[in-house]
């Protein structure tokens, strides 16, 4: 009798012990995920850090860097092979180690992973591509875009649906009459953060960014009208704005002092309908961002190195972190642009950000990456601030770019995104 009512307890206890292996079939297993040190990204991973371990039994320690930390951080594990970090937070400046990057198709594909992406993001370019496989699976999401005062455009009897920066500028002609006398400025954008400017320049331009034999180039005549308008939109600027920092532009508008604002939206939005800390509250919205460029894309990935020794425990990490509920909560709680379909359908949320998502969602759909390691970025926004400030034309800008840009490396990732997206010369 002992011996039965022994041998029916071991039972009961291996029935939890059991379903447990079964539902947590990584338990125990150590991984190490990557985040920039942001106050966004990280602490979105922060939030949902006990629970994922809860219910995945696997041990995750979260690294959170500087992003040039985080990027040489990257770099130096993959070129070395060390393999300190199993899922990396990254975009196209570690184009340089995509080649060490886990392919991730045969996982995407077995878990049916993707959902309702907003279909460009889920594209190579904004996701992380290598030889034809994808590596990264995207997170996050901001493409530039202006935002602008309704109640000043009602006054003006004016609309915000601009297709060109021509359109634009008319549109600031308007402004300018409109405006004069008073102390707001038809436009203003960060012109003193010298990493900004090749935003409005990729808005302008209408030509490749690599060439058909693989290197960094520009389509000249383009790339010159496209300079000389950048610098034109000074005229429409506040006395001195070719100082402004990010956070001094965004005071700018927030403070009503002006009509428009050339920015990315993330970090402004949450601020404008703080009635705390602006005074242009339910009097703003976005607005499409012109062309014949695209609007920059900020889409941060997740990838998987290839030096992991628990890759399926990374993916389950990838898959926690990566979804429309979680994109949607940190939107919310974080100002996180979502690369989702679904946070900007979510009937809680339309109503109360209805002068925020149908632009936003167009200028997403517009966006596109860029195929630039950051040593070709900063040669290029080196020369136009130089241009800003007056101290160069746009003609030397440009021929300083290019000649620079000739002995600097296109990575094989970077010509494939570039192809990818229709940055490439035509062969």
């Amino acid at each position: 009798m002992k011996k039965m009512l022994l041998l029916t307890l071991i039972t009961l206890l291996a029935l939890p012990f059991g379903a447990l292996a079964q539902d947590m079939p990584h338990a125990g297993v150590e991984i190490v995920a990557t985040y920039m040190q942001s106050g966004t990204y990280d602490v979105g991973a922060e939030n949902i850090e006990a629970d994922f371990e809860a219910a995945t039994g696997i041990e995750l320690e979260l690294v959170a860097s500087p992003w040039a930390v985080l990027n040489q951080n990257h770099i130096t594990d993959l070129t070395t092979g060390t393999g300190e970090f199993d899922v990396m937070s990254g975009e196209f400046w570690i184009a340089s180690v995509y080649d060490k990057m886990l392919p991730l198709d045969e996982l995407v594909e077995r878990d049916n992973f993707g959902g309702d992406y907003i279909p460009t993001i889920w594209q190579p370019g904004p996701s992380g591509y290598f030889d034809g496989h994808r590596i990264g699976i995207p997170y996050s999401a901001d493409a530039y875009g202006i935002v602008y005062r309704t109640d000043i455009f009602e006054e003006a009897g004016l609309t915000a649906d601009w297709e060109t920066w021509d359109d634009y500028l008319a549109t600031m002609d308007k402004l300018a009459m409109h405006l004069e006398g008073s102390d707001v400025a038809p436009s203003v954008f960060a012109w003193g953060a010298a990493e900004q400017t090749p935003s409005i320049f990729l808005g302008m331009y209408d030509g490749y960014l690599v060439d058909a034999d693989g290197n960094y180039a520009l389509e000249e005549e383009s790339a010159l009208a496209a300079l000389q308008q950048m610098v034109s939109l000074l005229d429409y600027n506040p006395e001195g704005a070719a100082g402004l920092s990010i956070d001094e532009a965004n005071s700018v508008f927030l403070t009503g002092n002006a009509a428009t604002m050339i920015c990315w939206v993330s970090f402004v939005r949450a601020a404008a309908q703080n009635p705390d800390a602006s005074l242009v509250v339910d009097n703003w919205a976005v607005a499409p961002f012109p062309g014949p460029g695209f609007p920059f894309l900020s889409a941060w990935n997740l990838f998987i190195s290839e030096y992991s020794e628990n890759p399926e425990a990374a993916w389950e990490w990838v898959k926690y972190y990566i979804n429309g509920e979680q994109a949607t909560q940190r939107f919310v709680e974080l100002g996180v642009g979502s690369p989702y379909l679904s946070t900007y359908e979510d009937p809680d949320l339309v109503d109360a950000y209805s002068h925020d998502f149908p632009g936003m969602v167009h200028n997403l759909s517009r966006a596109q990456s860029v195929p630039w390691v950051f040593e070709a970025f900063e040669i290029f926004f080196r020369n136009t601030s130089e241009l800003v400030i007056g101290s160069i034309s746009a003609e030397e800008a440009l021929a300083n770019t290019l000649a620079s840009w000739a002995e600097v490396t296109v990575p094989p990732a970077l010509v494939q995104s570039a192809a990818a997206q229709g940055q490439q010369q035509d062969m």
